[in-house]
């Protein structure tokens, strides 16, 4: 074979870029935690509601089957939130928001108001994550951290030798 051909595709050596880790302080991903968590509780919920509501009433079983579009739903914008979605959040607060007027316009009675405002309260926060979540992120990566360096590589840091032989 030919060692030096002409055609061969160059050859580089091909470096990976520094890619520091990022680490997000815990009040920003706190917030986002409980967030989906609250959402997979409230899907969950939704769930169990729906299951009893088709099992115990089998001439408007097909209302309770259109809740099965919401407990999609919430899992879904759970996920994006797990995601860090700014989208998902906003979604999830809006739509759990939205979705408590609308039924406690239609049944007249503020049924299930104080669990509604922690709901809403966990949604809020883990929206406002989000936003912080991503500012920092871009934050970091605009302006990256210097890499560490060890103390030994420190010329500042390097132990002095000593002249008269070993230390007592």
């Amino acid at each position: 074979m030919i060692e030096n051909d002409p055609y061969a595709t160059p050859q580089s050596e091909i470096r990976e870029p520094a890619v520091h880790a990022i680490e997000v302080p815990e009040e920003i991903t706190r917030h986002i935690r409980y967030g989906w968590i609250a959402a997979v509780v409230s899907g969950t919920l939704t769930l169990a509601m729906t299951l009893i509501f088709i099992l115990g009433q089998s001439e408007e079983a097909l209302l309770g089957v259109w809740n099965f579009v919401d407990v999609v739903l919430v899992f879904g914008l759970a996920f994006g939130i797990y995601r860090n979605s700014r989208i998902a959040a906003t979604l999830m607060f809006s739509y759990f928001l939205l979705s408590k007027i609308l039924i406690m316009m239609e049944t007249g009675k503020p049924a299930g108001l104080v669990l509604s405002i922690v709901f809403l309260i966990f949604y809020f926060r883990a929206m406002v994550s989000t936003f912080r979540f991503h500012s920092f992120i871009d934050h970091a990566r605009r302006f990256p951290p210097p890499p560490r360096q060890r103390v030994s590589d420190d010329p500042l840091f390097r132990p002095k030798p000593s002249a008269g032989g070993p230390e007592r």
